[in-house]
């Protein structure tokens, strides 16, 4: 992952990195207003992707390099000047992507817009304004403005969905559990539109690739929780550990744990989900996960039957033959710490292999993979699919012969959405017997 700034001629005739030797990526540079400085994002760790951005500024006239905020525990997305005292960050914290100054001097942080999510920032030039793209789980994106002098709620400035209105939108609500290591354990409930907590309703529980990502308050076309809420499903998404946005110990944590502290985790704010909320109906639970989630999906299928359906988006089957198949080898040689034809290093792709348990797999699964996935290549979702069908448990393969680790298309996504949800409603239904076939050898 090591990258590089560079400072080039304009004619090309000359480059050199500002930032020399060998840490990990870089990014997000930016001149000062009088171009004397370069403030830009520097991971310290090669070959990690989700190291901790830390925030950097360059001396054009002197080489020399400071750092800024250094005991701030959040890693930054994007960084760009205010003035030549003042930077200004996009960060994600506890489930938003918010938008916050920075004093060069102290470190201080002064959070301007903290609800929601935060897009992209562009200066108004001029003035004190910013035009950014906002949105929610329940707010469409759109541009609004916020002023740098205040933290005022932002002001809409277009409204490009007006056919999108609140009430087909549920709102999201904070959780917080005990998790793995007492961690506390933060995600969000949506629930279905009229609903009536005296009734009883299925649940989708939905989990995130990465693994070092987060659910963000934010809109998306994908894995967007407000489409399964208006199925009618309590929808849940939790951020175990790997995730990110709650410090850089809670990220890195997930290492060589792939099934051990998320799994735990996951299970225990189920387990406390259920007790605080009795109109979950837990004979009627789905599972959901793409990437790092569908590896959870099939961990799960070893490991628990608590859930009534299951769907592995682009998952992993095994983290033996990803190993060999990934375009992204530095990725499990940190992640399971060394490569599988080390001794040691292969003891820990073994214990976290999901094919390790096949053999106790038995609840229904959607198994959904993609041609043109080179991250978890097609024959793990074949894989996953041919396991299932050999011991005769119920499964169904869709498969994208013109799609990526994503479903962009928008006549496959709604394929996408068609398969996902008929296949929770079918596996959730109360009316619905659970016709499992007999396991076969």
């Amino acid at each position: 992952t090591t990258s590089y700034v560079y400072l080039a001629e304009v004619s090309g005739s000359a480059a050199a990195p500002i930032n020399p030797g060998k840490g990990g990526a870089s990014s997000s540079p930016a001149f000062s207003q009088d171009g004397s400085k370069i403030a830009y994002l520097q991971m310290d760790a090669p070959a990690y992707e989700a190291d901790r951005n830390r925030i950097k500024i360059y001396s054009v006239a002197n080489q020399t390099t400071v750092d800024v905020a250094e005991g701030w525990d959040r890693s930054p997305s994007h960084v760009d000047w205010v003035d030549d005292a003042t930077l200004l960050v996009t960060y994600n914290e506890w489930g938003r992507n918010k938008l916050a100054k920075v004093d060069i001097a102290t470190g201080a942080i002064t959070p301007l817009v903290s609800k929601h999510s935060v897009g992209s920032v562009r200066r108004l030039e001029g003035t004190d304004t910013l035009l950014i793209d906002y949105s929610g789980f329940d707010l469409p994106t759109d541009l609004y403005a916020v002023s740098l002098n205040s933290s005022a709620e932002p002001k809409r400035v277009t409204n490009l969905n007006p056919e999108i209105t609140k009430e087909m939108l549920s709102p999201a609500e904070d959780l917080e559990f005990v998790g793995a290591d007492n961690a506390t354990i933060h995600g969000f409930i949506l629930h279905p539109p009229n609903f009536d907590p005296e009734k009883k309703y299925p649940l989708a529980y939905v989990i995130h690739g990465g693994p070092q990502s987060s659910f963000l308050d934010a809109w998306s076309t994908r894995w967007n929780l407000n489409i399964f809420a208006s199925a009618g499903f309590v929808t849940v998404a939790m951020d175990p550990q790997g995730s990110t946005g709650y410090g850089q110990n809670f990220t890195d944590a997930i290492r060589n744990q792939w099934g051990g502290r998320p799994y735990e985790s996951l299970m225990k704010s189920l387990d406390q989900l259920l007790d605080s909320r009795p109109y979950i109906d837990d004979n009627r639970m789905a599972a959901l996960g793409a990437s790092y989630g569908g590896y959870m999906i099939n961990w799960i299928n070893g490991h628990t039957d608590r859930f009534k359906a299951l769907v592995n988006h682009d998952g992993m089957f095994s983290t033996i033959s990803t190993y060999y198949s990934t375009e992204e080898l530095y990725f499990p040689e940190t992640e399971f710490e060394g490569v599988p034809f080390d001794e040691k290093a292969r003891e820990n792709y073994e214990r976290w292999s999901p094919e390790r348990h096949v053999a106790k797999w038995k609840t229904p699964t959607l198994v959904i993979h993609s041609e043109k996935d080179y991250r978890l290549v097609v024959s793990e979702g074949l894989s996953t699919f041919t396991a299932l069908r050999r011991q005769g448990v119920p499964s169904r393969l869709l498969y994208f012969p013109d799609e990526n680790h994503w479903v962009l298309k928008p006549a496959n996504s709604l394929r996408w959405h068609q398969e996902v949800i008929g296949w929770i409603k079918k596996w959730t239904d109360e009316s619905h017997e659970d016709k499992r076939e007999p396991s076969r050898l």
